[in-house]
């Protein structure tokens, strides 16, 4: 069956219903749970008209991903886009850029458990989701790069901005996505702490005189 591009407001509008009902059946019922059939009748139409939209559960499933990805880079890259004349390095400010990122980021893995935890887990089974994801992730570590030039970072900007992503990402997962051990507040100022560490570490002499 050919897969249809709406272009009839009717049809446009039958399309978002199908897609924001496949978020609700992956968040809700997983992705061994949601079919083309519960998607469809939770949307109110035909399992015959997903099909005329979408291949398959799974084409729905990227959609959503990239529609996700596209938000969370959009306001991520907001916070790492140059302020000032000179991109100022003060290590307050840049606290205060990267408490802003984390903050957006827990705000992202809470916003839907359910699909997050879905599209995560799909990753390692959909080589196009995993593109998709890979591609995303390859844009923020870019911008971030870029960011610790601006800020004078001296060491290897693109290694240490995938080093700064990668505790990012493993800690606001943990912790929204799982049991977390401490309260937001504590795992914030404990990430910014290493965060700041390594993306403006201090000669040890200077870091000596403030012990």
């Amino acid at each position: 069956m050919t897969v249809r591009v709406p272009q009839q407001p009717r049809a446009i509008r039958t399309r978002a219903k199908l897609l924001a009902a496949a978020q609700r059946e992956f968040s809700e019922r997983g992705h061994g749970g949601a079919t083309a059939r519960s998607i469809a009748q939770r949307a109110g139409v035909a399992t015959g008209s997903f099909y005329q939209y979408f291949r398959d559960k799974d084409a729905a499933l990227r959609e959503l991903g990239a529609a996700r990805l596209a938000q969370i880079s959009r306001e991520v890259l907001g916070h790492l886009e140059p302020q000032g004349a000179d991109g100022s390095s003060e290590r307050g400010q840049v606290r205060g850029r990267l408490r802003a990122l984390v903050e957006t980021l827990m705000a992202y893995h809470r916003e839907d458990r359910g699909l997050h935890a879905v599209l995560t887990e799909r990753r390692a089974h959909d080589p196009e989701l995993d593109r998709l994801t890979t591609e995303g992730e390859r844009a923020l570590v870019g911008a971030l790069a870029a960011t610790l030039a601006r800020w004078g970072h001296s060491g290897d900007h693109e290694a240490t901005a995938f080093v700064l992503f990668g505790m990012v990402e493993a800690a606001v997962h943990a912790h929204c996505l799982g049991h977390p051990l401490v309260s937001d507040e504590r795992l914030i100022d404990a990430l910014l702490d290493a965060l700041v560490h390594v993306a403006l570490p201090r000669p040890f002499d200077e870091a000596q005189g403030e012990a």
